[in-house]
């Protein structure tokens, strides 16, 4: 596989991006996008006849949508909605939770079940700057449940580029975390990272951190976490094949904030104070839904290390153009 470095490849790549971005209008979902704007405006006016006439032409539009619609609608103005919508949802739940009972029955197979975790995956090209200069292939798979207790969330970030029959760069970014919420607003963290880089001037560095975190902020548009604790990180070294040890203290913020109903942001930072060294590690996504499967996503990865072996930057950034596909 050849991959081109020209700068056309960076500029059609984001310029796609943007195009997505500008049009992207969802096909389905799970609350039709807007909907609950316009009960909110027809309620706060007192026009019943506008907002059931809303109700009913969604209804007729996303029949799939029924019961978020229902839900919606009497989340905004429960006694506008009718006894019949309100036995229905019920009923709707009702069956929710005795499948849910039903799932759970089934012990260590519910926990594992492929079928029950938020899938992603995403394909594009990435450019960076730093120890490689290029444009490559960026390949991104992302898997995360919510058990009551317990959250995990596992993302893995793939670079590769080929020029001239050489592999020019071969990137490979693991990272696992998982929380327990012991307490209402306190949970534990675990981090895990390994990072398999080559032209970096490490062969593999691993991070490892335990601590704790906090909802700092949660609202239906944006929130906010915070973690810190001590951890661990296992280097070894590209040139010499040495191996290192150093312990270090690790925090690390999640912001999210929705846009509108189909432009989310993101933002996950984290610093980490090591033995004699600090490193700095900032990744920023703007992602638009183009339906209820599909999305466009723009991401930028700052990073800091301020020891860097010899012949390895100390400042890299990789900016990714993709689109990501929900299993």
């Amino acid at each position: 596989m050849t991959v081109t470095t020209s700068f056309k490849l960076k500029k059609y790549c984001v310029a796609a991006m943007l195009l997505l971005a500008g049009w992207a209008v969802p096909a389905s979902a799970a609350t039709p996008p807007g909907l609950e704007d316009m009960l909110k405006t027809a309620a706060a006016k007192g026009d019943e006849r506008a907002f059931a006439t809303m109700v009913t032409m969604a209804l007729e539009t996303w029949p799939a949508a029924r019961i978020d619609i229902l839900k919606a609608a009497a989340a905004v103005q429960a006694d506008w909605v009718s006894a019949d919508f309100r036995r229905e949802v019920a009923a709707a739940e009702q069956a929710v939770i005795a499948a849910e009972k039903k799932s759970r029955d089934r012990g260590v197979i519910w926990y594992l079940d492929p079928s029950l975790w938020n899938v992603t995956a995403q394909l594009g090209a990435s450019t960076s700057t730093g120890d490689t200069d290029e444009q490559s292939i960026a390949f991104g798979l992302a898997l995360s449940r919510d058990f009551d207790k317990w959250e995990h969330d596992i993302n893995l970030d793939f670079d590769f580029a080929r020029s001239r029959g050489t592999t020019t760069r071969r990137r490979l970014q693991t990272r696992f975390n998982t929380l327990y919420k012991a307490w209402d607003s306190i949970y534990v963290a675990n981090y895990l990272e390994v990072d398999v880089s080559r032209f970096s001037g490490f062969d593999y560095r691993i991070i490892d951190s335990l601590g704790l975190g906090t909802q700092l902020l949660k609202t239906d548009r944006q929130s906010l976490r915070l973690e810190g604790g001590p951890g661990v990180r296992f280097n070894k070294f590209e040139d010499t094949g040495a191996t290192s040890t150093e312990f270090l203290g690790r925090v690390s913020s999640t912001y999210e904030l929705k846009l509108t109903d189909n432009i989310d942001f993101k933002d996950q930072a984290s610093v980490i104070f090591g033995t004699g060294s600090f490193t700095f590690d900032n990744r920023a996504s703007l992602g638009a839904q183009i339906n209820s499967s599909l999305a466009a996503q723009l991401s930028l990865q700052v990073q800091y290390d301020s020891d860097s072996p010899a012949g390895a930057a100390s400042w890299d950034t990789i900016t990714r153009a993709t689109l990501v596909y929900k299993f």
